[in-house]
């Protein structure tokens, strides 16, 4: 019984000192990701490997902010072996084999293969993965040495302002001979997608009624 005693007075000491440094805190602090980095895939293994290899360049000393996924549409064996092949990627695959029906004569069927693939891919990071934000890259694409410093400033903005629906890093007239101010950032109500960001909560109210085709439109339709 002395035993005990001292055993629990040692016990209740313990508490008390992880209570005074704070110790709920610091479990309430713990790091959440900035948003997931989903790279959506097909059948181009050259283009991916390069746009990983430059992701990696970046992302590799922020991993945990920024959880890199490939999404693969599709069954091409040489992506799927790439993919696969980095340690510091998550692999998804999105195999979907019901015959595509066109609203239009003349339309392609890629257009709605594309549709499909985006809102299964951001169904599974958003909804099974339950990530807040995600940034959606092609596998054609450089990022550049500032991205991720970009989008972390991006997602407080997100967060701040409802009326934002997305955070892009992409502009058209972007340009060298073009731009007057390189530290300036600007609203728009045209949708420049191509590497950008989305909050949950918009991806909750885009998700019901995402079309079985051009889904930009839609997201330019949202903007207006």
């Amino acid at each position: 019984m002395k035993r005990q005693d001292q055993e629990c007075r040692q016990l209740r000491a313990l508490v008390q000192d992880l209570e005074s440094k704070g110790i709920k805190k610091l479990i309430g602090d713990v790091q959440m990701p900035v948003a997931a980095v989903v790279v959506m895939a097909c059948s181009r293994a050259d283009y991916l490997e390069r746009t990983i290899k430059s992701i990696l360049k970046y992302q590799t000393s922020v991993a945990s902010k920024y959880p890199l996924f490939i999404s693969q549409d599709g069954s091409n064996p040489d992506v799927r072996k790439l993919a696969l092949s980095y340690d510091q990627l998550t692999y998804m695959q999105h195999l979907d084999f019901e015959p595509v029906h066109t609203e239009r004569p003349g339309e392609l069927v890629a257009y709605y293969k594309i549709a499909r693939h985006y809102k299964w891919a951001l169904d599974q990071l958003f909804h099974k993965h339950n990530f807040s934000r995600v940034i959606i890259l092609e596998d054609d694409m450089e990022i550049a040495a500032d991205f991720f410093d970009y989008f972390e400033a991006g997602a407080t903005l997100l967060d701040r302002d409802k009326s934002i629906m997305a955070i892009s890093s992409w502009n058209d007239n972007g340009q060298r001979q073009f731009v007057q101010d390189p530290d300036a950032l600007y609203r728009s109500d045209f949708f420049p997608g191509l590497g950008w960001m989305l909050s949950k909560s918009t991806w909750s109210e885009l998700s019901p009624k995402w079309p079985k085709a051009y889904p930009f439109q839609l997201m330019c339709l949202f903007l207006a």
